[in-house]
């Protein structure tokens, strides 16, 4: 395999295990609460056979939906490590998106044209974890180093979460209870699952792309990113009145980019400012920690 192809496969291997960490904290914090409602809802797109089986357990719908949290959080991990680990969670989350075809009506094409692209990557062996890709490189770094890449992993598995949540609601309009609108403009969760991608997945991945390039300003990216999901939480509070457990932690985690960002900013000499991946000097050669 090419250069070119190895860096393919391992981006897109990380994508997909983030996406299934990203889909355990959706799970555990809006399909949870709306267990029953959420199986009954994929009942009406199952194929006949498959909606049987959800009736049967719609009963156990709150005990199934906690076993596939725990189920995508472990696929996640595994996915995110390395060597036989990593393809293992590949291995099996093939196979997980293959058996919820029946379920999912003609969003099952997606599954499947995701299972076809998911081949190659499993067939590649990954001698690198996502911890030592990111925060493993920084065991004895520099204090800067080690603050923009707990930001470029803040600000990744923040994006990534906020990506998956507004595809679920657009797709998915039952899935938060439509009275939640009563205060709003809106008619269903279409229009705000489109905002919540482009006012916090895209400021998040947007921010991640700058602290990881060699010439971007972590603090400034790290601030801005923070900013935003800040207040998208605080206008969610003001304009839907009802609070889950998610909007407090996510309220937190703004603001602590924010803070971090801060901290970057005064503390860091702004030559020093850089990236995760480090910055290069006029021969192209790589420094791995900015100048004392």
């Amino acid at each position: 395999m090419s250069e070119f192809g190895i860096k393919l496969s391992n981006g897109y291997r990380v994508v997909w295990g983030l996406f299934f960490l990203a889909s355990a904290v959706f799970n555990a914090v809006i399909t949870l609460p709306n267990a029953e409602r959420v199986l009954q809802a994929f009942e009406e797109l199952s194929v006949p056979g498959a909606d049987a089986l959800l009736r049967a357990l719609l009963p156990y719908s709150a005990g199934l939906i906690a076993v596939v949290v725990v189920f995508e959080a472990l696929v996640g991990v595994l996915i995110l490590s390395k060597g036989s680990w990593a393809r293992l969670g590949i291995g099996v989350s093939i196979a997980w998106i293959v058996v919820l075809i029946p379920f999912l009506s003609w969003y099952g094409v997606v599954n499947i044209l995701l299972a076809i692209t998911l081949v190659p990557v499993f067939k590649h062996h990954f001698d690198r974890s996502f911890y030592d890709m990111t925060l493993g490189r920084l065991r004895g770094g520099h204090p800067e180093r080690v603050m923009a890449a707990i930001a470029f992993t803040a600000t990744v598995l923040t994006g990534a979460s906020a990506v998956f949540g507004g595809v679920a609601l657009m797709t998915n309009d039952n899935l938060v209870p439509r009275d939640f609108l009563e205060k709003t403009f809106f008619s269903s969760w279409v229009i705000p699952g489109i905002l919540l991608i482009a006012l916090v997945a895209v400021p998040m991945l947007l921010a991640a792309v700058v602290i990881a390039r060699p010439s971007g300003d972590s603090a400034l990216a790290t601030m801005a990113a923070g900013g935003f999901l800040a207040a998208w939480i605080v206008g969610q509070l003001i304009v839907l009145d009802y609070g889950m457990l998610l909007q407090p932690a996510m309220l937190l985690t703004g603001l602590a980019l924010m803070g971090l960002g801060a901290v970057m900013y005064v503390r860091v000499p702004h030559s020093a400012r850089r990236s995760l991946v480090g910055r290069r000097n006029p021969r192209g050669r790589l420094h791995q920690g900015a100048p004392g």
